[in-house]
């Protein structure tokens, strides 16, 4: 596949006669694209300004609760109890949103909870890893419908990486069609450089050649569908903070345990980017004097003494040597198969040679955790990843670091979780953002 975004559009334009056949396609194709967007403005032409302000708060406000009363709603945004029920309505006969269970109140009152119409719409999440591209269609309340992954590999050519890119997108495309419901947008959640404002991916330092990639512009030409690009650590914040354990939180940071090593930073309740939206890239914070050579080009990075390929290789070099360990039989005594999960298990299970390894691994991120810790004074610590969740030992060796390592005042007010649950987060934290843009529109 091209990767220009006029794949069926610019076919066939070699000479003169063609260019109106040409310009009669791209006609249609640009109507397609805009028929959408403009169904969305009809829908609430007929408002003022101050009135599709109030109504885009409160789908906001409902996706930052999951679910929520209108006695609370009127509360949080300081509307009256009238003008809550008048707005609600609206977007209940509209379809956006639902009437679901009721609640008790503290006075005893029952009350009926509002939440997204799941209904209403399809996103395509796709998150970019070292080894894969994994995608899926989710809807408005963070349930995934279909997922799928393109394999990939460490130092993957850019134009290789973003064929995949699109069979992955493809396949999406059709399911999504077969379920027959709209879609909203494409969220791609990938790491390293970029400006989620231009859409521009300016360094992904797991693919060669990858230099200033303008990947929203590529894939939204390519769909005609809006395009929207995050890091991939900010991706699992957001999904903690509008699915997770941040719902309710103001101040927390989210950090990113697997193939590579990042961290989100809520601040006031917004994801803190900083100047050039780098902020975050605590696996590339210098942990080991003499250390071993990153992907960035220092020595000596945290993620070259945490990430699942270095876990995995000292796991694997141990194997060879002999050392006796549960580990094998997960891996069926085939170290070349061995994979995160089968470690994590082991340790839960007591198993000394896996305790061992994510003891160091623990240690190492502990201990520049709890300085982070000093630095944002967070009132919450959420651990998110393929190597965390799940794994029992780790979490506790991280917590235990981090608290003793951290100011008396800091770690009595600081919580530190991680999650049993294996689902990626990243996912749902995508699915918020093509949210939010819809809702502000």
């Amino acid at each position: 596949m091209g990767t220009n975004g006029c794949d069926g559009l610019c076919s066939g334009v070699s000479s003169a006669d063609n260019y109106v056949a040409y310009a009669e396609r791209f006609y249609k194709w640009y109507i397609r694209g805009c028929t959408e967007r403009i169904k969305s403005y009809v829908m609430f032409s007929k408002y003022s300004i101050v009135q599709k302000s109030r109504i885009s708060k409160i789908l906001k406000s409902v996706l930052n609760n999951k679910q929520i009363t209108r006695s609370q709603l009127s509360e949080k945004l300081r509307l009256s109890p009238s003008a809550i029920s008048k707005y609600t309505k609206i977007l209940i006969d509209l379809g956006l949103l639902k009437e679901t269970s009721k609640t008790v109140s503290k006075s005893g009152r029952k009350s009926v909870l509002l939440e997204l119409n799941p209904e209403i719409g399809l996103n395509i999440a796709v998150v970019l890893n070292v080894s894969s591209i994994q995608g899926v269609l989710i809807n408005s309340i963070g349930e995934i419908l279909y997922q799928s992954e393109e394999p990939t590999y460490f130092g993957v050519p850019k134009d290789e990486l973003l064929d995949s890119l699109f069979r992955l997108i493809d396949k999406l495309v059709i399911e999504a069609k077969k379920i027959n419901r709209k879609l909203f947008g494409i969220g791609i959640g990938i790491g390293g450089y970029i400006n989620p404002d231009l859409g521009i991916s300016h360094e992904y330092l797991y693919a060669k050649n990858w230099y200033d990639v303008p990947l929203k512009n590529i894939v939204e030409e390519k769909y005609n569908i809006p395009c929207f690009l995050v890091n991939d650590a900010n991706a699992c914040a957001l999904g903690e903070k509008y699915y997770g354990r941040g719902i309710g939180v103001d101040h927390f940071l989210c950090v990113l345990l697997g193939e590579g090593v990042g961290m989100g930073i809520v601040v006031n309740g917004e994801i803190y980017m900083g100047k050039v939206y780098y902020a975050g890239e605590f696996g590339h914070t210098h942990s080991i004097s003499d250390g071993q050579l990153c992907f960035c080009g220092h020595t000596g990075c945290l993620e070259t003494v945490s990430s699942i390929q270095y876990i995995l290789s000292v796991a694997r070099k141990g194997l060879s040597k002999g050392v006796n360990s549960e580990i094998l039989k997960h891996c069926r005594n085939d170290i070349s198969k061995l994979k995160i999960e089968h470690m994590i298990i082991a340790a839960n299970n007591g198993d000394r040679f896996a305790r061992n390894i994510f003891e160091q691994v623990g240690r190492y991120l502990g201990e520049k955790l709890a300085d982070i810790a000093n630095i944002f004074n967070p009132e919450l610590i959420i651990l998110r990843g393929p190597t965390i969740d799940g794994n029992r030992f780790l979490f506790e060796t991280i917590e235990r670091v981090v608290m003793n390592l951290s100011l008396r005042a800091i770690a009595k007010s600081m919580k530190i979780v991680y999650s049993e649950d294996r689902t990626d987060i990243r996912f749902m934290g995508i699915n918020s953002l093509i949210l939010i843009d819809y809702f502000s529109q």
